[in-house]
């Protein structure tokens, strides 16, 4: 993705131990439109410790920062609510419904599509944990 100027996929791994947690990504670059998506996917044992959130912003700081977008979408299955909390934490706004867009474990799903606009971006104050 990176070669063909579409998007970067990044790994993310636990910084006490360097143990890989999963991968948080921007697709679909657009420079024309100043715009591209975000998707992340962690392993289960890294669920409700925080880790989509602190590398989602690092992607969005990136992404606002130094690619100077100005709009990033996401979308997430309905029925992940997990999910949904990461997008809503970061300042995403849910701005519809994708209905039967995919297919997950056999079963058809609907999507939630998320938008975060820059003027709209509240990067965190928060410090970067410690190593």
């Amino acid at each position: 993705m990176a070669q063909e100027g579409t998007g970067a996929r990044l790994a993310v791994d636990r910084a006490a131990d360097g143990v890989f947690l999963g991968w948080c990504s921007l697709t679909e670059w657009n420079p024309d439109h100043r715009s591209a998506s975000l998707g992340y996917c962690f392993d289960d044992a890294a669920w409700g410790h925080g880790y989509a959130t602190e590398a989602a912003r690092a992607v969005l700081r990136w992404a606002f920062d130094t690619l100077d977008l100005n709009r990033v979408q996401a979308e997430t299955d309905t029925r992940n609510l997990a999910s949904a909390r990461v997008l809503e934490k970061l300042g995403f706004v849910r701005e519809g419904t994708l209905r039967e867009d995919c297919v997950v474990h056999g079963e058809v799903s609907d999507s939630w599509v998320y938008g975060l606009i820059r003027r709209e971006w509240q990067p965190s104050s928060e410090p970067v944990p410690a190593g």
